[in-house]
């Protein structure tokens, strides 16, 4: 929805005014961080006459049905894949959780996130921040309310692709939010432009302005926002640290990267990264629907899936049946068939859990720059060789690899970084789990232990 500055509100008692300026420093910005152009274009520059908006209507229809399609032939390979490997090849290795995950057991099935984060005993708390190019996102602070000593250091938690911040917490106690609040870290959990909720002061979801971004604009503008408003809010005069997963990681090195020229090195003190989505794995080169997106050209692509955003039946479908146990096989099953994963090593009880906070709104264009631009290919990286990525004061970064993921290849990106890049070389480490897969380094049973604690004294600086 298109929103006025006045109804945004930064914090419980803050609202951000329609003149306020956002302070970023940024190529568009003098020293002082001041905004030098508009934040928003007048309303009548790009004005949509009646024969393009109706070629777009029609568009829209044609992609919407061809979307249906694709997902219905997607969902039903999906569930025949799970089938098989369940029931055929009899690959069902649960082994049973001995550490509750939730006081009450099983908790029932919600979407709003602070219900999960209270059954912990924990609060969390939803800041609003519009970024410089006009979209309005939410930043969660999660706290512990007994806490009473200073805590350490802001710590801000980055998704991955198709998911929310809710994916960092709904594995309860045995969560790594959880584990960084207990362990005295201020945590905040960062969602991009969109999630659930599309917002823009300016434009309307309808508007296929309001979806022309890639994952440079989540960088330029959604990261440096977020990172802005936790200092604003905090008063810390120190560093954050950032932790992010698979598309998060992307976020995170392209948002230290020379390329981007944002600067902001300064303000970060490590980065640890579970599932390094920098250099493409095998899998892309294996499924037939990355293949079949690969093939359709440009024009194609976009009359096949719009313009606007990805697939947006999903969302619609999630908050339709969330509450259904159809819709968490749907969703497993969809998410193991498309990153090549299992859930043999999760508390399977919290499965349904963890899928109803994805999938959130994309943009068309952002899955192009995936599949089609710079985004991923086989032992390919998301940015140029070309030239160095980083400099000498790109903070220390921690490198969680899965042995069994097949999407991305984290070995290769901390190969390359250690051997590759000059400012590195003291600065990279890494961590490799036998047997976990993409989404094992976020939501495993025993992921405190494998995980946690070696990014705990990363943490600390050890």
């Amino acid at each position: 929805m298109a929103v006025s500055r006045r109804d945004i509100f930064v914090g419980k008692n803050e609202s951000i005014s329609p003149n306020s300026v956002i302070k970023r420093r940024s190529p568009d910005s003098d020293e002082e961080g001041q905004i030098r152009t508009p934040l928003i274009k007048p309303k009548n520059v790009d004005r949509i006459f009646p024969m393009k908006r109706l070629s777009m209507t029609l568009l829209n229809i044609f992609s919407g049905i061809c979307c249906c399609f694709f997902l219905l032939v997607l969902e039903i390979s999906a569930l025949l894949s799970y089938f098989y490997r369940i029931h055929i090849k009899r690959e069902h290795k649960y082994t049973p959780s001995v550490k509750p995950a939730y006081p009450m057991g099983k908790p029932k099935k919600s979407i709003d996130l602070r219900y999960y984060a209270q059954l912990l005993g924990l609060e969390l708390s939803t800041h609003k921040v519009i970024t410089q190019d006009g979209f309005v996102i939410d930043i969660k602070h999660l706290t512990d309310p007994k806490r009473t000593e200073p805590t350490i250091r802001p710590v801000l938690m980055l998704h991955g692709l198709l998911q929310s911040s809710g994916a960092f917490l709904t594995g309860g106690y045995k969560s790594l939010a959880y584990m960084l609040v207990k362990n005295g870290y201020d945590v905040w959990l960062g969602n991009n432009r969109c999630g659930f909720n599309p917002q823009h002061i300016e434009y309307d979801p309808s508007d296929y302005r309001m979806w022309d971004w890639d994952l440079t604009e989540m960088c330029r503008y959604d990261l440096t926002a977020m990172i802005d408003q936790i200092f604003k809010i905090t008063g810390f005069s120190g560093k954050l640290s950032l932790v992010g997963h698979s598309q998060g990681t992307s976020q995170i090195v392209m948002f230290l990267s020379n390329s981007m020229g944002i600067n902001y090195a300064d303000k970060i003190e490590n980065c640890t990264l579970l599932a390094p989505a920098i250099f493409g794995g095998p899998m892309l080169n294996q499924k037939l629907f990355i293949k079949f997106m690969r093939f359709l050209p440009d024009p194609m692509f976009d009359l096949f899936f719009g313009r606007r955003a990805f697939i947006p039946i999903l969302i619609s479908l999630r908050n339709m049946m969330y509450k259904s146990r159809m819709y968490g096989l749907a969703s497993y099953s969809m998410f193991s068939y498309l990153f090549d994963s299992n859930d043999y090593k999760w508390d399977v009880s919290l499965r349904d859990v963890h899928f109803l906070f994805s999938p959130v709104y994309q943009s068309t264009k952002l899955m192009k720059w995936w599949l089609k631009g710079q985004g991923f290919r086989m032992g390919r990286p998301i940015m140029s060789t070309d030239s160095s990525w980083f400099r000498g004061d790109t903070p220390r970064m921690l490198l969680i690899i899965g042995g069994a993921d097949t999407l991305v290849d984290g070995k290769m990106f901390y190969d390359y970084a250690l051997n590759k890049e000059p400012f590195m070389k003291d600065k990279v480490e890494s961590l490799f789990v036998e047997g976990y897969n993409h989404l094992d380094v976020l939501w495993s049973d025993d992921i405190q232990d494998t995980v946690g604690k070696r990014m705990l004294r990363f943490l600390d600086g050890e």
